[in-house]
């Protein structure tokens, strides 16, 4: 929709919430927001009043200013500060209001950048001028209430906000009294009742820990699931740092940026080294592929070892701090899979950004000119897949159908996925990229089963 989205995450901050919600004035997007989170638009008495600046003496009761904070109570400034939010910064709690900015937005500017840190040195202290465009919320005390269902409630925090679907989750990062980095995370469903994922997350966590320290020591602890109002919630660990989408948009030379990403290349190939099982530990997972993608494509891949998958190793899931790394959402974990999936998946989605290419129409060309040797990014790709393939003794006929079936096997999956956020959001999604993706791979004449440019 052309109107800004996710503002509505605003009401996550009241330490009540709301079923139902009355709206003031002119506010784009907040009505269909409202109706995705399954808060009904009322008129007269609701359990929150959401009001423009104009229309704001007339709000009683528990309210959300969107556009002039001025002297709420608690003053909620969106990141960026128009449109659709990454974040949503309290800038009552300084320590919290610090890290978000600092790690939480980038540019392609080195002014804007280092305005970001001005920005965020202010907040600390406790004295960056309030925006107009700013959120505030009044008549409403204490702590949010999935943070106060957290038992955590004397913890400051940030709200970050997942763009996209409605499905995605958004999340709390939490602060102890006097710690300037959060100790925790809050995960939270925008939808009631809609619980699917945070049962991958429980099953994730179990796999990650059966498959040995290589994996267990980058991933956040999982602490356990509750609900508030029928949101469904989750706690873990906190990953401290800057998630690597934000890092490798800095305007930083090239070969920090691949210093950066070779670290967890590296880490992917040592963890398919010390997870390979026998090949006979594939088995379920090949009946399983030659159900989804038949029985010639499967039938192709010799004998080969199977390895564990995060099955996400995306720059969004990836948290650096200076040489050191964490990996988020395990979700999709899996104890034997596919060898060479997440490496090959990992490096198509950071050397496109390391490469410069950050719109979707850039992004889908250079899949195909990273695959097939055409983009700058190509060598050192090449050099990771060769280096996995010596490491598990890989035939080299065996790499192009593994990465055919595992391309597929991501695009119908990201089908599923799509179709079931289309019914939980009720509107038509776009194809992810993970589907054009996998049209691309079968398409191009020098991609599929015999794509040998990596020897």
């Amino acid at each position: 929709m052309d109107a800004p989205q996710h503002r509505a995450d605003a009401v996550f901050a009241l330490p009540r919430l709301p079923r139902t919600a009355a709206l003031l004035g002119e506010l784009p997007g907040w009505a269909e927001d409202l109706a995705e989170r399954r808060i009904e638009v009322v008129d007269g008495k609701a359990d929150v009043t959401i009001a423009d600046p104009a229309h704001a003496p007339e709000a009683r009761g528990p309210a959300i200013v969107d556009g002039d904070a001025g002297s709420s109570p608690m003053r909620l400034l969106p990141l960026p500060v128009r449109g659709s939010p990454a974040l949503f910064v309290n800038l009552g709690h300084r320590r919290a209001a610090r890290y978000a900015i600092e790690h939480g937005i980038v540019h392609g500017q080195r002014w804007r950048n280092a305005r970001n840190r001005a920005a965020a040195a202010l907040a600390g202290a406790g004295l960056l001028p309030v925006p107009r465009g700013a959120i505030g919320v009044s008549g409403a005390h204490g702590p949010p209430a999935l943070v106060g269902a957290s038992g955590l409630d004397d913890h400051e925090w940030a709200l970050f906000v997942s763009s996209g679907s409605i499905v995605r989750r958004d999340a709390f990062l939490l602060f102890p009294p006097g710690r300037r980095a959060p100790t925790h995370v809050l995960k939270f469903g925008r939808v009631p009742g809609v619980t699917v994922q945070f049962e991958r997350d429980e099953r994730g966590a179990e796999v990650a820990s059966l498959a040995g320290n290589a994996v267990a020591r980058r991933a956040p602890s999982h602490l356990g699931r509750f609900e508030v109002g029928g949101y469904p919630a989750s706690l873990e660990t906190a990953a401290v740092g800057t998630k690597l989408t934000n890092y490798l948009r800095r305007t930083i030379p090239r070969r920090r940026k691949l210093a950066a990403v070779e670290g967890v290349a590296q880490w992917l190939i040592e963890v398919a080294r010390e997870t390979a099982a026998p090949p006979e530990a594939l088995g379920p997972e090949r009946e399983r592929l030659a159900r989804e993608l038949g029985e010639e494509l499967v039938g192709s891949i010799p004998p080969v070892p199977a390895t564990f998958l995060h099955n996400d190793v995306a720059e969004e899931n990836v948290v650096v701090s200076g040489r050191d790394f964490m990996v988020l959402d395990w979700e999709w974990a899996q104890l034997h899979g596919l060898p060479l999936s997440d490496l090959v998946y990992f490096g198509v989605h950071v050397l496109r950004i390391v490469d410069g290419a950050l719109t979707e129409e850039e992004r889908d060309r250079h899949f195909v000119d990273v695959l097939t040797g055409n983009a700058e990014g190509s060598p050192v790709l090449f050099r990771w897949i060769r280096e996995l393939v010596a490491a598990l003794d890989l035939p080299p006929e065996s790499v192009g159908p593994l990465v055919t079936a595992s391309w597929l096997d991501r695009g119908r999956l990201s089908l599923v996925e799509r179709r079931r956020a289309e019914s939980v959001g009720g509107a038509p999604l776009d194809p992810a990229f993970a589907e054009r993706a996998a049209q691309a791979w079968t398409s191009q004449p020098a991609l599929g089963p015999g794509w040998s440019a990596w020897r």
